[in-house]
């Protein structure tokens, strides 16, 4: 791991247990921080190495420099507004909430509020909004962005039925659970999105009551048309981003582990074959630095937010609640 170390004395909370909140614990252990971990259920908790276990109470979760909520979407907002009561740096996981409601009071304390968007660190993501944004394309005039993977798939230990993404009280399904993708058109672009087209929908015949699909056809104000399919129903992962532009086609395909530069008939090549593993230990290493005041988050709570208005504007156009 290529974290730089702490002295030890940080101190971090995590709250929540599972294979995200057991992630952090482990990576901020790594780095040299002090974790403590809570989850409503005990033995979950004490599962975890790398964190000192401590009751799960809402109401007292002062003494930490930083606080990571890690639990279930439907979690987050209430949990965030009780570790900020404390005076503490909170680190979210994406997203912050199931809707912009209720999202307003994280703006009065948007300077101690980062956001889990882990891709934002991603080395291959990275790189092809770098050559975006220095205009490699030239003038952007549409964009595509796709992700699909078999839910099953996702954590062959534990039934995905019991998972929060197959369930709507914890705030599961593919459109906040890949949520990435319009981060990413929000990092991109910037501005407003309308919506042109939307579906969301249950398709397949996986054992959930969320929706396992979700196409969208998108405006953004600039004038850019932007795409974006997700599912939960894919065999095989694919992910990726394709940025038309009036000089070139600038493409990241994560299932081929390559970004192109496509003009005049011909393809520039890069590799993409950074660990995923890596972006989760950089965000840590930018969480501890904010802590020390050494450096600011990508996301904050209004980036955040800009995200999450889009999800909910998708889910209007398709007539979901």
């Amino acid at each position: 791991m290529s974290m730089r170390l702490l002295k030890r004395g940080t101190s971090v909370l995590v709250l929540g247990a599972g294979s995200i909140g057991s992630r952090h614990a482990r990576n901020l252990h790594a780095a040299g921080a002090d974790v403590s971990l809570a989850d409503p259920s005990p033995g979950r908790a004490k599962s975890v190495r790398h964190a000192r276990t401590v009751p799960f109470d809402l109401d007292h979760l002062e003494g930490y420099d930083g606080v990571v909520v890690a639990s279930p979407t439907s979690a987050h907002l209430e949990q965030a507004l009780a570790a900020l009561d404390t005076g503490a740096k909170v680190l979210i996981e994406k997203p912050i909430h199931l809707t912009l409601d209720g999202t307003e009071a994280l703006l009065s304390a948007t300077d101690r509020v980062m956001v889990g968007f882990n891709l934002r660190f991603h080395p291959p993501v990275q790189r092809i909004v770098e050559l975006a944004h220095s205009g490699r394309a030239g003038r952007i005039t549409s964009v595509r962005a796709w992700f699909g993977s078999y839910l099953p798939d996702w954590r062959p230990t534990v039934d995905y039925r019991e998972s929060y993404s197959a369930r709507s009280e914890l705030g599961g399904g593919v459109l906040l659970d890949a949520i990435h993708e319009l981060d990413l058109l929000v990092w991109l672009l910037g501005g407003s999105f309308s919506v042109l087209g939307a579906e969301v929908a249950r398709l397949g015949d996986l054992e959930i009551d969320v929706e396992d699909t979700v196409k969208t056809l998108l405006r953004h104000d600039s004038g850019v048309l932007a795409e974006v399919s997700l599912d939960y129903l894919s065999r095989r992962y694919r992910r990726g981003i394709e940025i038309i532009g009036t000089d070139a086609t600038l493409r990241l395909d994560w299932a081929r582990e390559v970004i192109e530069v496509e003009k005049d008939g011909e393809a520039e090549v890069e590799p993409a074959i950074d660990s995923l593993a890596c972006s989760y230990e950089r965000q840590t290493e930018c969480f501890l630095a904010w802590l020390r005041e050494d450096a600011a988050p990508p996301v904050d709570a209004q980036e955040a937010i800009a995200s999450l208005r889009l999800a909910d504007q998708i889910r209007a156009a398709a007539g979901r609640p």
